[in-house]
């Protein structure tokens, strides 16, 4: 058979078809605008938190190189600068550590910096010059405060430093400064090479392999590389091991902002369930509008079969008008999709844990448009893959002969029934099913925004302001010393809160009830013999935690539990002194709370011990004897009186693998270990008293002691209230998205149904139907649709209501389960309304022109 070349004019018959319905193809372009503003705002949101959310771990981390070796001797790193598989190396000297006493609050590093291991690390200068000369420095204008030095080169910034167990004070020449990070782990204080070469030792052995003293580094070079990509980045930081020849147990740093394990799965599930919401709602609509489209012009692709066109051909038609369509609504989604995500990212970034160390500006990335634009352009392939099928299908005779509802296969016989009374219901009733498919189409669309509503509601309804507010905080102000949030503070003991504040605060007017809670920590606390037996039965010797110590131990975590055994201890125990508004909200498990036996001084309350998931078990039950040793080695024994954990919010909240909680009363915690100040100080204040005492407790710990940080109650019922508005904006914003996308479905499905049976119409009124009877007919049918819409929005609601949502409400501490349907009831009426008002304006348009004009219709 002879090849025609025809493609110019399958394209100009297709590009003239699209431009002879420009109505329809508007709907079209809104319908694929719509979809791509959803993936474009899902896109943009999912891609800026992403981004900074792992921004915010380098910051913490305190680089962006992929990853490092720590403690390498010169010669080490000149192999490790030779590998031809790194993209980038460099590195920094370290000298020690500043033990300035204005910095005791603020963890700073002293080393010599190449210059992109200082941009790596955060801290190349942004104000002067990196340093040179042996008495020039550059650090962060954190430090500077700190230190009372101005943020000015040239300045003189004494610095008393401890370089390999040695304290050394210089004064030196402030060459650069540069922006301090305060969720970094540690300040950083660059000197010159010149200074390293002057003051640490450079004949070294290596450490690879050992166990290295960290009192003990300064000289060794910390170098940081980036390989050509970050994927797999352990096996790719063992491969550069085995290639330098360095031994396996070298020490290595894997910056875990590359890592990626940060998104848990319910996170992925609810992004992967959110992408096919989208997909499915894009799908709907556009998909419905293709196939509606099909069937009105399905007599013009009849005809161009008979006159030889092949179904193949017709089938690129039908591609080419929908990308035709997609060239125009894809961009404009694009658009529309980045202000809309610009707008919703501060409004999510609010509700996560990270955000106040990044900024809300939404990260537009070539790769985010890219990405929105792949996935609009595949829904819309997708949507068109049935019309396709249809088109490339049909028999010319078929599509000739074609009327609505004629394409279904032919119905079985049925058994003879009475004849029915024929009314505008029943009607009604047959319209809708004489297509299914799009009937369907048009429900499940529908029901998509009032599902998701449901869902949203029946979330944010189970969240508990109670739960929330308890959690965070069991008093109405809470004040702690602000080195239990600094990540490099000692886990042993902190500052405390001040004596000052003590002072103060028993004089304002209207406070109720105070307490405090004081707090040590020790490593491996040792017990009596036979009092820790139960410890070592229970907890270190139980084979049904043996994956779990595996896991927080490593391959050698029998070495760990057999030295505990022989040492009858555990990782680490944390005493709480407390007082009795904290003793009161003690979540006991075992035992029972008894102040006036506490207070005495001779009894304790512990923990249990808990691994994954598995019950709780006891280090010491409730009634068993405890012997603690004081800080001057005196011993003293206790019984257990009950067993259970204080609420999170007073707690030290840094943990151990093996944790045991002590809780005393502050005067015995005080007798024992000795005198210090509290970590925490609760109170409870008086209604009146509210405002004046909020305004007092923020000016103290802001203008006073900066020292001291403070949560209100108030403050946290805010912040719940602000939650939930998150939640019902993004939730809100999505829903009227896909409410539009069902109405618009809608519309173009009765549009279509009453332009299509005009002559349908005409024929009925010809023969007796009234104006009024068939007006009521439409209505009745768009009732119908409603009908079956809140009676599948009711059933998919209450299920979800039952299974995904409590799933996921069950991942939130402040969730209680509620079920309710009630946002389906209210929308009732604004469904009706939709379905009655679409058919009647549907019948007015076709009123305008006389029966004989519409009987002369020709399709």
């Amino acid at each position: 058979m002879r090849k025609v070349k025809n493609r110019k004019v399958i394209r100009r018959i297709a590009d003239q078809s699209l431009k002879s319905r420009k109505s329809r193809n508007l709907i079209a372009v809104l319908a694929i605008a719509l979809s791509s503003i959803l993936f474009t705002a899902l896109f943009v949101v999912g891609g800026s938190i992403v981004q900074k959310q792992q921004e915010a771990t380098m910051r913490q981390v305190g680089g962006s190189a992929h990853a490092g070796y720590k403690y390498l001797t010169p010669e080490e790193y000149e192999i490790v600068k030779q590998d031809p598989k790194l993209k980038s190396v460099s590195a920094r000297i370290l000298i020690g550590g500043a033990v300035n006493e204005e910095l005791k609050k603020l963890p700073t590093e002293i080393s010599c910096y190449e210059d992109l291991e200082a941009k790596w690390s955060f801290c190349y200068p942004t104000h002067g010059e990196m340093p040179e000369a042996e008495d020039e420095i550059v650090t962060s204008d954190l430090v500077l405060e700190a230190l009372g030095v101005p943020c000015r080169v040239g300045a003189e910034v004494p610095v008393k430093m401890v370089i390999n167990q040695k304290e050394v004070e210089k004064t030196f020449v402030l060459s650069g400064w540069f922006e301090g990070d305060r969720v970094a782990m540690a300040q950083v204080m660059s000197v010159s090479e010149a200074f390293a070469r002057e003051t640490v030792p450079q004949d070294l052995e290596s450490v690879a392999g050992k166990s290295a003293d960290t009192t003990m580094l300064a000289g060794y070079i910390c170098a940081d590389f980036n390989f050509g990509s970050s994927f797999r980045l352990e096996q790719q930081v063992a491969d550069l091991t085995q290639r330098c020849g360095f031994d396996e147990e070298i020490e290595t740093g894997i910056n875990w902002a590359y890592l990626g394990g940060d998104i848990d799965a319910g996170t992925a599930a609810l992004l992967l369930v959110m992408l096919l919401v989208i997909i499915t709602s894009g799908y709907l609509l556009i998909y419905n509008i293709f196939y509606i489209n099909v069937y009105s012009d399905i007599r013009y692709y009849g005809l161009l079969k008979t006159i030889g066109t092949t179904g193949k051909q017709l089938k690129k038609m039908v591609r080419r008008q929908a990308y035709l369509l997609s060239v125009i609504g894809i961009p404009l989604g694009l658009l529309i999709g980045v202000l809309i995500g610009g707008l919703l990212l501060p409004a999510v970034m609010s509700i996560l844990i990270f955000q106040e160390t990044a900024s809300t500006e939404a990260a537009v990335s070539p790769w985010i448009l890219l990405g929105s634009a792949a996935f609009s352009l595949l829904t819309v392939h997708i949507s068109c893959m049935k019309p396709c099928r249809i088109v490339s299908g049909i028999s010319p005779v078929e599509a000739v002969r074609f009327t609505e509802g004629s394409q279904r296969k032919k119905e079985k016989k049925e058994k003879t029934k009475k004849t029915r009374g024929v009314s505008a219901s029943a009607m009604a009733a047959a319209n809708m099913k004489r297509n299914k498919k799009r009937a369907f189409v048009v429900i499940l669309s529908l029901s998509l925004s009032l599902v998701l509503l449901n869902s949203i509601y029946s979330l944010v309804q189970g969240f508990d302001m109670d739960k929330y507010v308890e959690a965070r905080s069991i008093s109405d102000y809470m004040v702690t010393d602000a080195t239990t949030d600094n990540a490099m503070a000692s886990y042993q003991e902190t500052e405390g809160v001040t004596e000052d504040f003590l002072e103060a605060l028993s004089r304002q007017k209207g406070v109720t009830e105070t307490g405090n809670v004081y707090y040590r920590a020790g490593y491996e606390y040792s017990f009596e013999p036979e009092e820790f037996q139960g410890v070592k039965t229970q907890i270190l010797q139980n084979p049904e935690l043996e994956s779990y110590y595996e896991y927080v131990f490593g391959e050698d975590w029998q070495e760990y539990l057999k030295s505990y055994e022989e040492e009858n201890s555990i990782d680490v125990v944390k005493f709480y002194g407390i007082d009795k508004l904290v003793f009161d909200k003690m979540e006991i498990r075992q035992g029972e709370l008894d102040w006036e036996k506490f207070k005495t001084g001779n009894y304790i309350l512990v923990n249990q011990f808990e691994g994954f998931g598995e019950e709780y078990i006891s280090y010491f039950p409730a009634g068993d004897t405890v012997t603690l040793i004081g800080q001057s080695g005196s011993q003293k024994q206790y019984q257990v009186l009950a067993e259970g954990d204080m609420p999170y919010a007073a707690q030290m909240q840094r943990y151990g693998s093996i944790e045991l909680d002590i809780f005393l009363p502050s005067e015995e915690f005080l007798e024992l270990l000795g005198e210090q100040q509290p970590m925490k100080t609760m109170f409870n204040v008086e209604d009146s008293a509210a405002d004046d005492v909020e305004m007092w407790v923020s000016s103290y710990c802001e203008t006073v002691n900066d020292d001291l940080t403070y949560t209100s109650r108030d403050s946290m019922i805010a912040e719940f209230y602000s939650l939930i508005q998150v939640y019902l904006f993004v939730g809100g914003l999505l829903c009227l998205i896909l409410a539009v996308i069902g109405i618009l479905n809608f519309v173009n499905t009765m549009a279509a149904s009453i332009l299509s049976r005009r002559r349908e119409f005409a024929m009925l009124e010809a023969v007796g139907m009234t104006g009024k009877q068939l007006k009521k007919m439409l209505c009745m049918e768009g009732i119908y649709y409603a009908a079956v819409t809140i009676g599948v929005s009711l059933v998919l609601g209450s299920l979800l209501n039952l299974t995904l949502i409590r799933g996921m409400g069950t991942q939130m501490f402040f969730f209680s389960p509620r079920f309710t349907v009630l946002p389906i009831v209210l929308c009732i009426p604004a469904v009706l309304f939709v379905v009655i008002l679409v058919p009647v304006i549907g019948y007015w348009q076709i009123r305008k022109r006389s029966v004989v004009e519409r009987m002369g219709t020709v399709e």
